[in-house]
């Protein structure tokens, strides 16, 4: 007899709508109105879709700029809204995105839409390049109206999503499932031992992941 599946509830910790899987928003982005020129500016920089929805809710201008997207969802979102998607990096995480741009382009300069709090440090890698860096939206903590029911498989799509959850509720009787290799760090330092992570860093693929424990 196969094993079943653990048929238990999946959580997202964002207000993202995925099917099959309850939304449990332990943050929220705020959008900031920076001041900053496009003027020189070779290429736009973005490590997140919050990064091009907060540009977009400012100005229409960065729209004639190339852009340069971390992943398929940033890049996705970059040519939802109009915008000219330049180039995609092979990896997930900042720093080596930022070194991959500095082995294929020298003395450009990049504007970089970027969270207040970062999770890879991008303007130390950038070596060949420019950097001018705008935050342009924060991420903060959020209380849930909804219930959270354990037990329960929980998706963890950042470090901030670890970070805010652990500030009310505690890690007995869930499955932690964590996108990538920075946000599984920050659950281990939290004090979780066992940490699952999909072989590709995407929020569709911890859902398949989720979706495919069985028991036993």
């Amino acid at each position: 007899m196969e094993n079943e599946n653990l048929n238990l509830p999946i959580y997202l910790l964002t207000d993202e709508k995925k099917q099959g899987v309850l939304n449990y928003p332990v943050i929220k982005i705020n959008f900031l109105t920076p001041s900053f020129s496009f003027e020189d500016v070779d290429f736009l920089l973005f490590t997140s879709k919050n990064g091009v929805r907060a540009i977009d809710n400012l100005t229409n201008k960065w729209k004639k700029y190339p852009s340069f997207a971390i992943g398929k969802a940033t890049a996705k979102e970059i040519e939802r809204l109009g915008g000219n998607v330049a180039f995609i990096a092979s990896s997930a995480y900042g720093d080596e995105f930022a070194k991959e741009i500095n082995e294929k382009y020298k003395n450009k300069t990049f504007l970089f839409f970027r969270a207040k709090k970062l999770v890879s440090d991008i303007k130390s890698f950038f070596i060949n390049n420019n950097l001018k860096e705008i935050i342009i939206y924060e991420t903060l903590c959020n209380k849930p109206k909804t219930e959270l029911k354990k037990p329960a498989i929980i998706i963890f799509t950042s470090p901030s999503t670890a970070e805010c959850f652990s500030k009310i509720n505690d890690f007995s009787e869930i499955i932690p499932i964590a996108i990538g290799k920075k946000t599984k760090n920050k659950l281990i330092k939290l004090g979780i031992n066992e940490v699952l992570t999909p072989p590709s860093p995407s929020i569709s693929e911890c859902i398949k992941l989720a979706k495919s424990l069985k028991i036993g």
